[in-house]
């Protein structure tokens, strides 16, 4: 079953090669959105134009042999063509393709197109912006409409952090605009917003009321807990330094759990100007039964209890991993109780910092910190 994908721009069926006009040209049916279907001729649109209808993956669902889709620019960026290929593997699929808007955008703004990074706020949690721009990249957002601008706008504001902001509108038509953002400019719903980063922002420095694990001992648990690009479960949280860090550094996401709402909210904040996604729980520990994503990872910086160690080992994966720091002398029996039901491995850290003593220096050790590292090993 053969159906044609083409793509059009802005500059509609002028824009378009001999191939594609041919292609439309002997299509008995041509679906599209409104704003495409606009572009054909009008005696070819009267005759053969589908408006898709909502919801649309019913219509994919239904397309039959010989059908043509029109979509915009590349229909394989981000577009509907690659809808296609991912639900309907059946379809001998035929796609011509036009220029993206990404090609477009990076040649009106002169950016070499390998070292951009592009992302889609279509439908999509837009926080990964706030990650791009916080390394100092240049980056290229497809917008869902014309308010999008304006709501990247805030979000890197939320976040602290500077870069110029340069709305792109109807890409190669004869409308087409160029121009720097500003709150009261009107933009078409039909732009990308090309964002450049004042200056990598650095670090992230974690807001916290003292409740936080300091960077040398976060390094080591971020290390033992895995970093993935799913889920963790951060329990007795504090700032969510733990947990946001793991989600950076493996394009992962949040569940924090902490007993206190302010510094519930605290870790809102702190993931929202990291540019990780988190869901918050307050309370001492997450019902295990709620509809909470599957974890690849849990923490627990606080909390820890009997009860609460079987019920993550329960709920984690094949593979995920549990790691749990104390520095108590409870919390070290705890552990090792832990360790000889459930199994795993103990280690112990100590870590010392050069301090002034009279004339001179010395090493202050820190407390000792007992961490509990089990990786399960069957769901």
């Amino acid at each position: 079953m053969t159906v044609t994908v083409v793509g059009i721009g802005a500059d509609g069926w002028p824009g378009l090669t001999d191939g594609a006009r041919r292609a439309l040209l002997d299509a008995t049916v041509i679906h599209g959105a409104p704003r495409q279907l606009e572009y054909l001729p009008k005696g070819l649109a009267d005759e053969v134009a589908r408006p898709w209808p909502s919801p649309l993956l019913p219509a994919i669902d239904e397309l039959t042999d010989g059908a043509h889709v029109l979509a915009s620019g590349d229909p394989m960026f981000y577009g509907i063509g690659a809808t296609l290929a991912r639900r309907r593997p059946d379809l001998d699929l035929r796609v011509i393709p036009h220029l993206s808007s990404f090609a477009l955008a990076c040649a009106r703004l002169r950016w070499p197109a390998e070292e951009v990074t592009v992302l889609s706020a279509v439908a999509r949690d837009p926080s990964p912006v706030i990650k791009a721009v916080r390394d100092g990249r240049r980056t290229i957002v497809l917008s869902e409409s014309a308010a999008t601008p304006a709501h990247l706008a805030d979000l890197l504001r939320d976040a602290g952090l500077t870069a110029a902001i340069t709305v792109l509108e109807q890409l190669g038509g004869p409308r087409e605009k160029v121009r720097p953002f500003g709150r009261r400019l009107r933009f078409d719903d039909l732009n990308v917003v090309g964002i450049e980063p004042a200056e990598s922002a650095g670090q992230l420095v974690f807001e916290h009321d003292g409740q936080i694990t300091k960077a040398d001992v976060r390094a080591l648990t971020v290390a033992a807990l895995r970093p993935a690009s799913g889920w963790i479960w951060d329990f007795g949280a504090g700032s969510g330094s733990v947990g946001i860090t793991w989600a950076l550094q493996g394009g992962g996401s949040v569940v924090a759990v902490e007993r206190r709402a302010d510094r519930a909210a605290r870790v809102a904040r702190n993931a929202a100007r990291a540019g990780v996604a988190v869901e918050v729980v307050v309370g001492d520990t997450a019902d295990l039964t709620a509809d909470l994503p599957v974890p690849d990872a849990i923490f627990v910086g606080g909390g820890l209890s009997e009860q609460l160690a079987a019920a993550c080992v329960g709920v984690l994966p094949a593979g995920g991993r549990l790691v749990a720091n104390t520095v108590t002398v409870e919390g070290q029996s705890l552990v090792t109780l832990l360790r000889n039901r459930f199994g795993g491995e103990l280690r112990s850290y100590t870590v010392s910092d050069l301090e002034p003593l009279g004339s001179g220096t010395a090493w202050r050790p820190r407390r000792p910190i007992v961490q509990w590292v089990l990786t399960k090993e069957t769901s």
